[in-house]
């Protein structure tokens, strides 16, 4: 670890000039098509509508209208109660008639026909079915995979040549950034051609309301973006823009609506979107694989700053306590720490570091920076210390849908300890430097061995095994007699031999 001078609050972070997004690059685009230097309004907007109009063609082709209709709703016998002849046809969500009651938008993010979209979209996806509308055309969807913790879907429709949507980079968006929006405000575009709407970038990082009627974290924080992921426009987005895109002025999306509102008693929703970065990708790639993304844990209770010293410009999260056997135990985090960074970004509260620890792929190493004693002494120093995150176990109300078929072990699939069920009780932890049993084929080697679900596996033979990784690790060269060490409790520790 390293150390270095304590410094109180950020600067800003300077980043590179957004191009042509604002009223004074439209001026210099205007000269430099040999205008006068100093166009009239009617000039400065005729450019400004034309970026407009050139940024929607280019992304509308590749946002969709999605319906959702319960399942029970096209059982004949339930069409029979309706009156009237036309019933029968009403229920069908392909016909250009059909009025949906729930609805959203979606974008295309591969050519086979992969939709991406948010999960509130979806509803109950136990009891719906999902039509998709294309540029005129109708299609059946079903679902790739869900990822509540971050509030995303893809679903898939049969075909090819699909227009998928061209990511841009959230991360160098500024307030005052011209964007547009594309999306199916009141159902109104279902037939697959999207609606248009614009504004500006109003703020950063903003925070989902909560949701303590669905949500089983506390204060209500459904998903990650409960911690302050989101992008804010001006311009109010209707619900049915939730899925559909938010572009630049190059067409390319830099953002995924939501439908979330201001408040938790506001009717309508607010303009905000889910920001396409680095953690939206990976994020979006394993979800077009049929796999629900896995989200990063370090093992520590964290909580904000008094406000006396944020009053005087002081940030962190204090580490009230540190769980053994986690990342942060085996990094050497101790209670009364401060972060004030996770990755070179700073922490200003618990949920900044929630946010930026959560966001990361398991496995992946970041740097902390704390301060150990007293933040107030000019003479403080903060240090630099790697740690490496395990496995979060996402305690969603909403149950995650995957297609992916997960790799077995002589019928045995495991986990990180800290993704168990078991470990995000109050009492009674399993060890967090071991891996969880997930699932035991019946009948399968590991099933004779004894081996259940909701075990504990600590050594692979003499190796200890704390990761899927290390354990994929011994377990590659085995081709005979393999011994495991099992636990269901923590302590009581029992040899399982596991035979081909």
């Amino acid at each position: 670890m390293t150390r270095q001078k304590l410094v109180r609050s950020p600067t800003t972070v300077s980043r590179s000039a957004p191009r042509r997004y604002t009223l004074f690059g439209l001026l210099i685009l205007c000269a430099s098509q040999g205008q006068a230097a100093e166009p009239d309004a009617a000039q400065v907007a005729a450019a400004l509508q034309e970026l407009l109009v050139k940024a929607v063609a280019i992304g509308e082709s590749s946002v969709v209208a999605i319906t959702r209709v319960r399942k029970d709703a096209q059982d004949p016998a339930v069409a029979m109660r309706f009156p009237f002849g036309a019933a029968r046809e009403s229920l069908d969500p392909t016909s250009p008639d059909f009025v949906p009651s729930d609805f959203g938008a979606g974008v295309i993010v591969d050519e086979n026909g992969l939709i991406l979209t948010t999960l509130d979209v979806l509803g109950d996806v136990s009891t719906s079915s999902y039509y998709v509308w294309q540029q005129k055309r109708p299609f059946v969807a079903t679902i790739v995979a869900t990822a509540p913790w971050y509030d995303l879907a893809v679903l898939k429709i049969e075909g090819d040549s699909f227009t998928p949507i061209k990511f841009g980079d959230a991360a160098s968006i500024r307030k005052g950034q011209i964007v547009a929006a594309l999306g199916n405000p009141s159902a109104i575009a279902r037939d697959g051609n999207a609606s248009a709407s614009w504004g500006i970038v109003s703020n950063l990082t903003r925070r989902a309301p909560p949701t303590p009627s669905r949500s089983t974290e506390p204060l209500g924080r459904e998903t990650l973006h409960h911690y302050g992921t989101l992008l804010q426009i001006d311009a109010t987005l209707d619900f049915g823009y939730s899925g559909g895109a938010l572009l630049n002025l190059d067409g390319e999306m830099i953002g995924l609506a939501t439908s979330y509102t201001a408040s938790v008693n506001a009717e309508t929703a607010v303009g905000l979107a889910i920001p396409v970065d680095e953690d939206f990708r990976r994020i979006v790639d394993a979800l077009k694989s049929g796999k629900t993304p896995e989200f990063g844990f370090l093992g520590v209770g964290p909580e904000t700053l008094n406000v006396a010293l944020r009053q005087q410009g002081f940030h962190g999260a204090r580490l009230v306590s540190v769980m053994d056997g986690t990342p942060a135990a085996r990094a050497g985090l101790q209670p009364d720490d401060i972060v004030t960074h996770i990755g070179g970004k700073p922490v200003f509260d618990e949920g900044d570091l929630f946010w930026r620890i959560g966001v990361l792929s398991p496995d992946t190493t970041t740097q902390l920076r704390i301060v150990r004693g007293n933040i107030t002494n000019p003479d403080a120093a903060a240090i630099e210390i790697p740690v490496t995150v395990s496995k979060k176990y996402v305690n969603t109300a909403r149950k995650a849908v995957v297609t992916a078929v997960a790799p077995t072990w002589r019928g045995l699939v495991i986990d990180y300890a800290t993704a168990s069920p078991a470990f995000a009780q109050p009492v009674e932890r399993p060890p967090a430097d071991s891996l969880y049993v997930v699932e035991v084929v019946q009948d399968s080697p590991a099933w004779r061995a004894g081996i259940r679900s909701g075990d504990f596996v600590t050594h692979v033979g003499d190796s200890k095994v704390t990761t899927p990784t290390e354990f994929a690790e011994s377990i590659r060269a085995a081709s005979g007699d393999v011994t495991l060490h099992v636990t269901t409790n923590g302590m009581d520790i029992t040899q399982r031999t596991v035979s081909p």
